[in-house]
């Protein structure tokens, strides 16, 4: 009795945790980096960008902000403590180099779903034939974009002004 107990308790974590899903506001890029990691992080775990922006005030923020790019991934920072520590705020993926929890460019929307949940808004770009699915969790917004079914985009960061 205890094995047939301990089979079925087993069973019953696997497949609950099978469904488990993400919450799009924690989203990790190459399960690395996620929101409010530093810039000097990001550098260490993806080496230097390609595109390296200056800062510049932002008044929206009160402070400084910047962008940095690599092939198929912009990141914006803000600073948020001292002038000088830039916080990452928000970022853009548009190459299957790039994970974003499990997430990439080219799965289709059962696999975002599965991962994100049915807890959408829909949005359709007239013209380009593409829908974005908008995932909203507190102050953050994730987007996910689709053309012919698939992900050609992944859009998350902080809502600001």
């Amino acid at each position: 009795m205890l094995k047939l107990t301990t089979t079925i308790a087993l069973l019953f974590l696997t497949v609950a945790g099978s469904f488990a899903q993400i919450n799009p506001a924690k989203l990790k890029i190459n399960e690395l980096i996620g929101l409010t990691s530093t810039y000097a992080r990001v550098v260490k775990a993806f080496g230097r960008p390609v595109h390296d922006g200056k800062p510049k005030f932002a008044a929206c923020i009160g402070g400084k902000e910047k962008a940095t790019d690599y092939a198929g991934l912009g990141l914006y920072f803000a600073d948020t403590r001292d002038g000088k520590t830039f916080e990452l705020a928000s970022f853009s993926v548009t190459s299957a180099k790039w994970a974003v929890s499990g997430l990439r460019i080219g799965d289709s929307q059962a696999i975002v779903k599965a991962k994100f949940g049915t807890k959408y808004t829909v949005d359709r770009v007239a013209g380009s034939g593409s829908i974005s699915w908008g995932y909203d969790d507190a102050d953050v917004a994730t987007t996910v974009v689709f053309k012919k079914g698939k992900v050609v985009e992944i859009n998350s960061g902080y809502m600001m002004c």
